[in-house]
């Protein structure tokens, strides 16, 4: 079963990236602006097997294609195909991202169903792995070529509203797109969880997604 919609998908081909690499498309839930806000969550970048060599420079990411990349490889950059389980889904370490955003979507009132994922869209902002458990080390390159793609996605999907969940995405990009956002600490950083004047990071975003499906729910 598909929890996602490729009803985007013939705008979403026109992005160069996606080309090359079709894996990175963004997760759009099958359910995406039918009972609530379009909200688009962007969080930092994919990882590769530690293993892996083909995404550590990047101008020769940018200039190859999926190709180059083992079967492997391929599924760990399928954002949909991660993102396209049912709930409590995600058991993997390095998909605690996953089971920190399913419970604070949960929390915040969206519907349970089958996937609460089905609600939303989801993408990475930089659109090269990064090595298996560290944070990518951008370049301009990385940088130029997330903001450009995000914005591209943006016109694509057409949020309401665009979510950082990675304040180092937040903080290279925000200024560069061509809608207003707001950013919160990557879910499965510590400091997720961790508060600061009495309030985690966790709780301010649970709080503003249920204040914007609230408000939008009721309208509709």
């Amino acid at each position: 079963m598909n929890y996602y919609t490729e009803v985007f998908d013939d705008k979403l081909h026109g992005i160069d990236i996606y080309h090359r690499y079709p894996q990175l498309k963004p997760f759009v839930g099958s359910d995406y602006g039918a009972t609530g806000p379009r909200i688009l969550l962007i969080a930092e970048s994919h990882y590769l097997p530690s293993e892996s060599t083909v995404h550590i420079d990047a101008e020769s990411w940018y200039s190859d294609k999926v190709g180059k990349l083992t079967p492997k490889e391929q599924q760990w950059i399928h954002t949909r195909g991660i993102l396209n389980k049912p709930l409590k889904g995600w058991h993997a370490k390095g998909h605690a991202i996953y089971r920190h955003l399913e419970s604070a979507l949960l929390k915040a009132g969206l519907p349970a169903n089958d996937s609460v994922f089905r609600q939303i869209a989801f993408m990475n902002a930089f659109q090269r792995p990064a090595k298996t458990g560290v944070s990518i080390k951008t370049t301009n390159k990385d940088i130029e070529i997330a903001a450009d793609t995000i914005n591209q996605v943006i016109y694509a999907l057409q949020p309401e509203y665009v979510v950082f969940v990675s304040t180092k995405a937040k903080r290279a990009l925000g200024k560069r797109l061509n809608h207003k956002s707001v950013g919160f600490h990557h879910p499965a950083s510590p400091w997720w969880n961790r508060k600061q004047n009495k309030i985690s990071s966790k709780e301010r975003f649970t709080d503003l997604i249920s204040e914007l499906w609230n408000d939008k729910s009721t309208d509709r």
